[in-house]
């Protein structure tokens, strides 16, 4: 399943906020919500606003769609560039769109990907959907599911509704295995910034991930989820720090993530705390360790239950 690429924009609106202190700026606003475009695009041209980025903006979307100028999609992605160069989201988002499509420019997918990237990174939601879907499928730069869940999360949160309704396909197959069996997190009553169906899903993904040996892909998934207290995630990054798989190796850091996890009940890694204080610590303490694993059995690893049945 991929998601498909949108182009949506709300073009007067966005130039009413947009807005300058400029004359003559305010003056082409004004003819073009009046649909005199030709003036608008007279006013806009003025030397006085060369450096207005949303003028510049304005400017390359009437020479695209030949408004009040003849259509020169050359010159509108010119306007387009002027325009991100000076940190213009939608010129950004719009010069992305030029790009992936070759309009006025040669066609080149990482520049496109590179200028969403800038409009993504000022919270445009079109641009953090669009970053998803070509990282997502790979389409002319290195396929990064894990990244284009981070854009895709985003865009969501920012009211893209088809970043919202990849991600209610992409989990609708998971909605029956949300429940307080198998996420343990549903117990936790802490508030957390990523929604359960999000993390139940992520988690997963990053399970598949590490099935193909994607480390890296599956660090990732669970790094976001571990740092807002999903315990399951916690305790898999221990294991990535710990075996060096999609990281540097770090047994330090790996005992970090599995304290943190152990201390909130997460059963692994209970009973890999207790062996660390059994066999491995240099401070050896027996009596420490078989408290750790004695809990991780209380909890349900059944690697507990094993080790204490043959204790």
């Amino acid at each position: 399943m991929n998601p498909s690429l949108v182009a949506g924009l709300s073009f007067t609106a966005l130039l009413w906020l947009y807005g300058s202190a400029y004359a003559g700026y305010e003056e082409g606003l004004r003819a073009y919500a009046a649909k005199d475009f030709k003036s608008a695009a007279e006013e806009w041209s003025t030397p006085e606003l060369e450096e207005n980025s949303a003028a510049m903006f304005a400017l390359g979307v009437m020479y695209m769609r030949g408004q009040g100028v003849g259509k020169d999609q050359k010159k509108g992605a010119e306007y387009y560039l002027k325009s991100a160069s000076m940190g213009f989201s939608s010129a950004q988002y719009n010069l992305g769109l030029a790009y992936f499509a070759g309009k006025g420019v040669p066609q080149d997918i990482e520049k496109s990907r590179y200028w969403w990237r800038q409009a993504a990174e000022q919270n445009h939601p079109a641009a953090q959907y669009n970053l998803g879907a070509i990282l997502w499928s790979g389409n002319g730069t290195v396929q990064d599911q894990a990244g284009a869940m981070h854009w895709f999360r985003k865009a969501k949160v920012n009211g893209n509704k088809d970043a919202s309704t990849f991600l209610l396909t992409l989990f609708a197959p998971m909605y029956k295995e949300l429940n307080a069996e198998n996420l343990k997190l549903a117990n936790d009553a802490s508030e957390h910034n990523i929604p359960l169906i999000d993390q139940f899903g992520m988690y997963k993904l990053g399970l598949q991930a590490t099935e193909k040996q994607q480390y890296e892909q599956a660090f990732a998934y669970w790094e976001p989820l571990a740092r807002d207290g999903h315990l399951d995630s916690q305790y898999q990054i221990g294991r990535l720090y710990e075996r060096g798989e999609g990281v540097g190796e770090d047994f330090n850091m790996a005992l970090e993530w599995y304290q943190r996890a152990a201390q909130k009940g997460q059963g692994d890694a209970q009973f890999r705390i207790g062996l660390y204080h059994m066999n491995e610590n240099p401070d050896k303490n027996e009596a420490l360790g078989f408290y750790w694993i004695q809990s991780a059995a209380d909890n349900g690893s059944d690697q507990a239950k094993s080790y204490i049945d043959n204790m």
